[in-house]
């Protein structure tokens, strides 16, 4: 019989003066509570309680006992309250991984509203092209594009971004304006590649999907790199419009076949599916959700 058991028993017959008064506070039979106290006294060797057929009494020794018995229990009671008040307030560290640019423009100014509402927790965050590994690399939340196929993630949906096939007006102007996604195999384009494999683009019109693999003169594992090739005129980019609203607005980039442009995708948060998900991971995810949704705040 192990140390602990009897003594929860104990503490509630005494509260409550009787054995059948207590088996029902615990939800047990009468005859469960009695054998559990009897087994306490057996394991303690000494008797614990008077038992009369009208009242219940502690002996000298089961005073004492139940006495600090009585103090376990009330500790146990401040333990768990304290851990459901933790597991309800976001505190400690939250370790997240997003894509340079979106964090950059995005999710840097959404922590820091993050953080004014949650004061006690600590963040650091993470700029990676490359799908970082939960467990391995330690994160709490990875934000990304397009969902996970990994076993026990959770995918939570954020907003979704629209990929655009855009130039400078100094590439256009030299090169022409190509009229439909096949032109794209005679004109300079700029790839992204991951570990040097590089997937074609995909266009999606009225229903119509094309794949197609441009000229490819510039490669590169980030979309900054890719922006500022296209920025000075080396090529096409296709990109997400989280990179694109400034220089689109600007003009320093002209959208190509818009009527093409049509595949979306989501932004989702990435994190390990949990019984019992901690506070932080749960509250800034409910908050990014809110933040974002539909609105596409790029």
């Amino acid at each position: 019989m192990s140390s602990w058991e009897g003594f929860e028993e104990l503490v509630k017959v005494v509260e409550i003066g009787s054995f059948s008064g207590a088996a029902r506070a615990m939800g047990v039979s009468k005859g469960h509570i009695s054998q559990r106290v009897s087994q306490l006294e057996d394991r303690l060797g000494t008797r614990l309680l008077h038992r009369t057929t009208r009242k219940l009494s502690l002996t000298e020794l089961g005073n004492l006992y139940y006495q600090r018995c009585r103090q376990v229990v009330e500790d146990l009671d401040e333990i768990e309250t304290a851990v459901t008040e933790f597991q309800q307030k976001a505190t400690g560290l939250l370790k997240i991984s997003s894509p340079n640019l979106l964090g950059e423009m995005q999710l840097v100014p959404a922590v820091a509203d993050f953080l004014n509402e949650h004061s006690a927790l600590e963040v650091e965050l993470n700029f990676y092209s490359r799908r970082v590994d939960l467990v391995e690399d330690g994160y709490d939340v990875a934000i990304q594009v397009g969902k996970r196929e990994d076993i026990n993630v959770i995918n939570r949906a954020l907003a979704k971004t629209r990929f655009q096939l855009v130039a400078s007006p100094k590439f256009l102007n030299a090169n022409g304006t190509p009229g439909a996604p096949q032109d794209l195999k005679n004109l300079n384009c700029l790839q992204f590649t991951e570990y040097g494999v590089s997937k074609p683009w995909r266009f999606n019109r009225e229903g119509e999907d094309i794949t197609v693999r441009g000229h490819r003169i510039w490669q590169s594992n980030t979309g900054h790199c890719l922006l500022a090739a296209a920025r000075a005129g080396m090529g096409i980019a296709y990109l997400p419009d989280y990179y694109l609203a400034n220089d689109l607005q600007s003009g320093a980039l002209i959208p190509i076949l818009e009527d093409w442009c049509r595949i979306e995708r989501d932004i989702v948060a990435v994190y390990q599916q949990k019984r019992h998900l901690s506070a932080k991971v749960k509250l800034f995810v409910d908050f990014l959700e809110s933040r974002f949704g539909d609105s596409r705040p790029w």
